[in-house]
């Protein structure tokens, strides 16, 4: 892989179990590169079949035939032999608790605020027997910290490495960013670390006694906000084991505590593919009140986001490299906005550092976006920090908003230049290239106006395979971008596609860097 961050020496890869996605870590190592070739498959597998978002009335089910396989959860990719039932209230649930003494059913967890409880049993005609009818079962479903999977990592792409404050235009003293700003971290914990002090952790799994030995994912994800929002206070709910196994009922119980902790932010790297209503009910508790969930799309590269990304009210974070370009693992569709993704500095256990990739990184650093955001007084809350963040989001990929990487990528430079007059900065965003049905290429280059002044008769040069386009914007609004169409010949093999532009009237351009763009261009296989 072309990067500057992808480094010599690979020390150290752990392969992080999960349904969600996936993280690449490696040590960090001081020196050049060395390409990860197993990371280059880039099939895009079918997303598994949905589940129902409300959980069935029990008076609606049919028996099942005693001690039989628990066919429904396994045909859903749920937990077998347990459920979560809902009460219509204390009483009933109380009741039940009577009713299941010497029948086999085990209470593995309460969630007192739904009225829910999670039960293991050995018949599910039994446990329906026990039931009056009016309570509603749902299953509970694997959340795991992201793994390799079906998504993979394109050629040429471009990791951060160490550069990943400056490429979110962080240029300047950040210490103070986050003060005031508390945020829950539900993952595997977080361990102790020179860049990270010592962190409250409350346990709903249990933990190895010797912090070293705890899996390192959840300390990755603090450093990442940390390195944006260093003021920011941690508290960490461990919720999945040492290999990064959890389920949408602890998910759950943790947000839920994570309301009464009276956190800001809840950053959630962790997904599944199930839909679990006791999980969407958390969601959306947290959401009433105020607390603004900032979760990863996976990296499975599904065209279908994982949970809890994709309820709504989450902010679901894609991936993209250091190019901007996004990555073949990083799931698409309702994708909020994508964050960089690909081989990002991080700490972990044990006091070490390592190279951290996938969605699972790319949420933390909108979590931390969003925190030093509010911690600047000019916002009431997480959901004004993140409004307020959104049109200064640079544009990426297919122009405007897309499936890849939502409104756009953030710049925390711009976002706080966006009210401050005469800056000038017009930027080629992408060489986006589509196929048609019929294998017909078409190129779109997009150029945004990421300043705060107009641009007028902004001059663009394509050069593709077609030979040299030319073509004149005449007035670009601050933040608004135009986009330049043209198909390119049918037969174009392997080729490069250049884009520049120039500003008209000897405007100086502040970011000159952006005014150009250089794409490798390669046509798909064919079939």
């Amino acid at each position: 892989m072309n990067s500057r961050g992808r480094l010599a020496v690979l020390l150290g890869v752990v392969l992080l179990g999960g349904i969600g996605g996936w993280a690449l870590v490696r040590m960090a190592a001081p020196d050049s590169k060395e390409e990860n070739a197993a990371s280059r498959e880039t099939a895009r597998p079918a997303y598994p079949p949905d589940t129902p978002l409300r959980p069935t009335k029990t008076g609606e089910r049919s028996a099942t035939s005693g001690l039989q396989t628990d066919a429904e959860a396994e045909d859903a990719g749920a937990l077998r032999n347990q459920r979560t039932i809902r009460f219509s209230d204390r009483d009933a649930l109380e009741r039940f608790l009577k009713a299941i003494e010497g029948r086999g059913i085990s209470v593995l967890g309460s969630l007192d605020r739904l009225n829910t409880l999670r039960v293991g049993f050995l018949s599910l005609d039994e446990l329906l027997s026990l039931l009056e009818g009016d309570e509603e079962l749902g299953l509970i479903f694997p959340v795991n910290i992201p793994r390799p999977a079906a998504g993979g990592v394109q050629d040429g792409a471009v990791g951060f490495g160490r550069g990943l404050l400056e490429w979110l235009g962080i240029t300047g003293d950040n210490s103070s960013w986050g003060s005031g700003v508390r945020i829950a971290i539900l993952d595997t914990g977080v361990a102790e670390h020179p860049l990270l002090g010592k962190v409250l952790n409350r346990f709903l799994v249990d933990a190895p006694a010797s912090e070293s030995d705890w899996n390192g994912h959840g300390t990755a994800v603090a450093s990442l906000i940390k390195q944006i929002a260093p003021g920011a206070q941690f508290e960490s709910w461990m919720v999945a084991d040492t290999s990064g196994y959890s389920n949408s009922f602890l998910l759950a119980q943790a947000i839920l505590e994570a309301i009464d902790a009276g956190v800001n932010i809840i950053n959630v790297s962790m997904g599944g593919t199930g839909n679990s209503p006791v999980l969407s009910d958390a969601v959306r508790l947290a959401t009433e009140a105020g607390i603004l969930i900032i979760a990863p799309t996976g990296n499975d590269g599904y065209d279908r986001i994982s949970y809890p990304a994709a309820y709504e009210g989450v902010v679901a974070v894609g991936a993209v490299d250091a190019r901007g370009e996004h990555l073949l693992f990083s799931n698409s569709g309702e994708v909020s906005f994508a964050a960089p993704g690909l081989d990002l500095l991080a700490a972990w256990t044990g006091g070490q550092s390592i190279y951290f990739s996938g969605t699972s990184g790319s949420a933390p650093v909108g979590s931390g976006i969003v925190a030093a955001l509010m911690s600047m007084g000019n916002y009431r809350s997480p959901f004004d920090a993140y409004s307020g963040m959104l049109p200064y989001l640079n544009d990426s990929g297919a122009p405007g908003f897309d499936s890849h990487s939502g409104a756009g990528i953030p710049n925390i430079g711009r976002i706080l230049r966006g009210g401050i007059p005469g800056y000038v900065d017009g930027a080629i965003t992408a060489n986006y290239v589509t196929w048609d049905s019929k294998g017909n290429a078409t190129l779109q280059v997009t150029v945004q106006n990421q300043g705060t002044e107009p641009l007028v008769n902004t001059f663009l040069q394509v050069n593709t395979p077609a030979g040299l386009m030319q073509s004149n914007i005449t007035t670009l609004r601050p933040g608004q971008i135009s986009t330049f169409t043209t198909p390119l010949p049918a037969g174009t093999g392997n080729s490069t596609i250049q884009s520049s532009i120039q500003l008209s009237g000897g405007a100086a351009d502040m970011n000159p860097a952006n005014n150009q763009r250089t794409d490798a261009y390669t046509p798909p296989a064919a079939n």
